[in-house]
């Protein structure tokens, strides 16, 4: 008897830390706050400031599903990739979007000047946000938010994220 309720007792413990806490617009502003913070720190703890997204053959603007990962090691310990999107928060809400390469020697990086921002919102427990810049706007489905342990205690947090649509406004519509 005391066996089955020890296991009992371990079921129902441990689905308390399978369950995740639903995703929601203050998380994710919190840890790009967070971001921001680590790049004036410059901690290599969970990265650099800049959430990371493979670009791999432009996968970035062909993909329904990107993944946003904050520490760029992610790249070095667990995965091939040679070409980045990079979204760099100044504030909360706001990002400048650069693009480099790490496999052809010199390795090599462009910063755009145009500013994004992002807008938040929700829909039956389902978050979303829309990323505005000049004139257009494209939106994504927050998927999930994980924690991914790199070597010597790094970890990156990963944004899964699923492209629904990009609009752009026709010329001289009023908004």
């Amino acid at each position: 008897m005391k066996f089955r309720l020890t296991i009992i007792f371990l079921f129902y413990w441990s689905l308390g830390f399978c369950q995740s806490s639903p995703l929601s617009a203050h998380k994710l502003t919190k840890l790009f706050k967070e971001s921001i913070d680590q790049e004036s720190k410059k901690s290599i703890s969970i990265g650099s400031g800049a959430w990371t997204i493979c670009n791999q053959d432009n996968a970035f603007f062909k993909a329904d599903t990107i993944i946003l990962y904050s520490n760029r090691n992610y790249f070095y310990q667990l995965s091939n990739c040679c070409n980045f999107i990079e979204w760099t928060f100044y504030k909360k809400n706001a990002f400048v979007q650069s693009t480099s390469q790490i496999c052809k020697e010199p390795a090599s990086s462009s910063a755009s000047t145009e500013y994004y921002k992002i807008d938040y919102f929700s829909d039956h427990q389902i978050l979303y946000f829309s990323v505005w810049k000049k004139g257009s706007v494209e939106t994504f489905e927050v998927l999930s938010l994980q924690k991914i342990k790199l070597a010597d205690n790094n970890f990156t947090m990963a944004i899964t994220l699923k492209r629904l649509f990009t609009h752009k406004p026709l010329i001289g519509s009023v908004h």
